[in-house]
């Protein structure tokens, strides 16, 4: 198989030259290469009985061969095999596509399983020892799709090639994402793969190998195991409070044995319940009302057994009914503060940074209704703190002098007249319901004498300006 050649920085203009070169730091590589032959030697060490398991589970499968070797672009161009255990049936690059979607045919049983845990790619450790491939780099891919990359995306090959990087954990199911393609082969090269080279061509601009390590981390540990192990320090940690509040903050040794003794006990099934209510598949930073109500009824279910098993058992595997009351009110308010800390730490560092010298827009809003509401809400939200509601207005009487989300209602919606407001408001949003279709208009006629930007929330979220 020719190689593909490609000289170091050839296609490259002086500003991508420049940002590359920067990767190809001396100090960096040769720290990164000696990383990756100290990880491959070990791991190819210490996995070897792990491999020779598989490696029978392949061969008793089917009695095909246990590796598969294909040719790959490396470094430059240059062309290598790469090493995987076999996940589909002999011949399979033959009689399909050499992209996969998740239902395809030609994988075997065990293959699935492999493919699921990315245990087929453990031989490619030997690439990383040979000096083919990195731990950490883009994956290589196959001659033809190379062969359709533009001279922009050929800037890719001047990385080494890896066994995972950025875009293998996004698209860590890219199978179950190629599923629904009627023509796989056509979707993965318009769409998946220009998105994987971007991803790999940002993550070059920042490499190093303590991005590296963490790249391998979550590689190794999916981000579902991350969710399961904070929900797990934060449920014994609700558990050992409940013995903190029994013993009056003096708790001993007696209430750490009895903690220890049914730990595991407890929380393995507040976990199972959590599991069950969906909460490992979404991020841990974003929280809400709904998200709330899930993690309740899941400990609250987890606390009905408990329960159960208290009076049953005559207190023999879990701790008093007390305790375990205590344990659920607990661990819901940690679970929910844990989350909610996380959402306010994402939350500020998206939003985007304000120059102090610059002027905020003020909005009041008209009507106190659920369009009112709904506006109000997405305002104090939003992530331009530019943009901020000062004043609501109201036709009824009975909301005058109070607060709405803590924004005032000065009063009846002729107040904007007073000049008063022309120096407090920069725009004037009107939410009345569309049966007062006469009401509205009486006010944009008030209004067009104002300085205000008027403008009519007939529906939310749809707006029009007058």
């Amino acid at each position: 198989m020719p190689n593909i050649a490609l000289n170091p920085g050839q296609g490259l203009d002086s500003s991508a030259g420049d940002q590359f070169a920067a990767r190809r730091d001396m100090t960096y590589q040769l720290c990164k290469r000696a990383f990756d032959v100290f990880c491959s030697a070990c791991g190819l060490l210490i996995l070897s009985p792990f491999c020779v398991l598989i490696a029978v589970l392949i061969k008793v499968s089917d009695g095909g061969p246990v590796f598969f070797k294909q040719v790959r672009i490396g470094q430059f161009g240059r062309t290598f095999r790469i090493l995987k255990f076999r996940s589909m049936v002999v011949n399979a690059d033959k009689i399909g596509t050499s992209v996969t979607a998740d239902n395809d045919p030609r994988i075997t049983m065990v293959g699935r399983f492999l493919r699921k845990t990315k245990l087929d790619e453990l031989p490619q450790l030997w690439n990383v020892l040979t000096g083919d491939m990195s731990l950490v780099g883009p994956r290589p891919e196959v001659p033809k799709y190379v062969e359709r990359y533009t001279p922009e995306q050929r800037r890719i090959l001047d990385l080494k090639p890896g066994i995972t990087d950025v875009a293998s954990l996004l698209f860590r199911n890219e199978e179950e994402l190629l599923r629904g393609a009627g023509d796989v082969d056509g979707f993965y090269v318009r769409y998946c793969l220009p998105k994987k080279i971007q991803l790999n061509v940002d993550y070059a601009r920042r490499a190093s190998l303590l991005n590296d390590i963490f790249v391998i981390l979550q590689t190794v540990f999916p981000y579902w195991i991350v969710v399961l192990a904070v929900y797990f320090v934060c449920l014994s940690f609700g558990l050992w409070m409940s013995y903190e509040l029994k013993a009056d903050f003096r708790a001993g040794r007696r209430e750490f044995e009895e903690f220890s003794r049914f730990l595991l006990i407890l929380v393995f099934p507040q976990l199972i319940f959590l599991v069950w209510r969906g909460q490992l598949r979404g991020l841990l930073s974003y929280f809400s009302l709904p998200e709330m109500k899930r993690t309740v009824f899941a400990l609250a279910a987890a606390l009905v057994l408990q329960i159960a098993l208290c009076y049953s058992l005559q207190g023999r595997l879990v701790p008093s009914a007390s305790t375990l009351l205590m344990d659920f009110v607990l661990s819901c308010f940690t679970l929910a503060g844990v989350r909610m800390g996380l959402r306010v730490l994402r939350e500020h560092a998206s939003r985007p940074r304000v120059s102090s010298n610059a002027k905020p827009h003020r909005i009041a809003i008209i009507g106190t209704g659920q369009l009112a509401t709904n506006l109000l809400l997405d305002f104090s939200r939003s992530d331009n703190p530019a943009r901020s509601v000062v004043a609501l207005f109201d036709d009824d009487a009975r909301t005058w002098n109070k607060r709405r989300h803590g924004v005032p209602v000065e009063g009846m919606p002729e107040c904007l007249l007073h000049r008063e407001w022309w120096e407090r408001v920069d725009e004037v949003i009107i939410t009345l319901p569309e049966e007062q279709k006469a009401r509205i208009q009486e006010l944009e006629e008030m209004l067009k004498g104002s300085p205000f930007r008027v403008t009519i929330a007939s529906g939310w979220p749809v707006l029009e300006t007058v």
